[in-house]
């Protein structure tokens, strides 16, 4: 009797989305979580383009933050010796400034169609335009990239690609580089969450899809750095580009 009073208190939220989505979520983040954590691409990409075509798209960039948050910190905790302190905090420093600086001119202030419209367009860009890697070894240009990279993240949170781009000649090898991506970008997104959470955003009928997405993207991570650099990269880089062009325009199709 006491229990059935309980589980009557303590109901679960009901689902926003239907169960076939929520599977596909689940596979999604599971996929994302290897590729990122084996060859180092577009994982975040692809969450953040599926989740554009399945959820409401005022949730995509706060749900988005979480499964990487969820994803990225634990990469970080199972590569923690490789973490670069020297690269790391600068770019917690910009991400907090970024974050801040970008607060009045959050996505919430933009319509579904413009942000619609502005997601597919940052999918194709990352997917097909060359990101040249930067050398420098600054830590204020480090401070300065991070800044401009967390105010992008507040409207589009896949930079993954971006940050890879620019740490990629600074980092000594590729576990140090998946090790500090992980540690920053895990920062980056908790900022984004507590900002989406001071706009008002509703996590609780989001809590069982997120808990869902972030453990399989945990259980992706550990199968993805087992095959760290045992993957052909090149093909995995072409049938992602092939994958991610699909759901861009799907993301424009939806809203024309």
């Amino acid at each position: 009797m006491l229990s059935a009073c309980y589980l009557a208190r303590y109901e679960m939220p009901e689902l926003p989305i239907t169960s076939d989505i929520l599977l596909l979520l689940i596979i999604t983040s599971f996929i994302a979580s290897i590729l990122t954590a084996s060859v180092g691409i577009g994982g975040g990409t692809l969450v953040l383009a599926v989740l554009v075509i399945t959820v409401p798209i005022a949730a995509v960039v706060p749900l988005h933050s979480v499964v990487q948050l969820g994803s990225n910190t634990g990469r970080a905790m199972m590569t923690r010796p490789h973490v670069s302190i020297r690269l790391f905090w600068p770019l917690v420093i910009g991400a907090l400034i970024g974050t801040l600086i970008a607060a009045p001119f959050s996505a919430f202030w933009l319509n579904e169609i413009q942000l619609t419209l502005l997601l597919a367009g940052f999918t194709l860009l990352v997917t097909w335009v060359p990101i040249p890697a930067i050398k420098t070894h600054r830590r204020s240009h480090n401070l300065l990239f991070s800044i401009g990279i967390s105010f992008i993240g507040v409207f589009v949170s896949a930079t993954g690609p971006l940050i890879a781009a620019y740490l990629r000649h600074q980092a000594a090898n590729r576990q140090e580089l998946v090790a500090t991506m992980a540690a920053s970008v895990s920062t980056m997104n908790f900022l984004r969450i507590v900002l989406f959470s001071g706009l008002g955003f509703v996590w609780y009928e989001w809590l069982i899809p997120l808990a869902a997405m972030i453990a399989a993207g945990f259980g992706g991570t550990l199968i993805g750095l087992q095959l760290l650099g045992r993957l052909p990269e090149k093909l995995f880089q072409t049938l992602l580009k092939i994958l991610l062009t699909t759901l861009a325009l799907l993301m424009i199709i939806r809203v024309m």
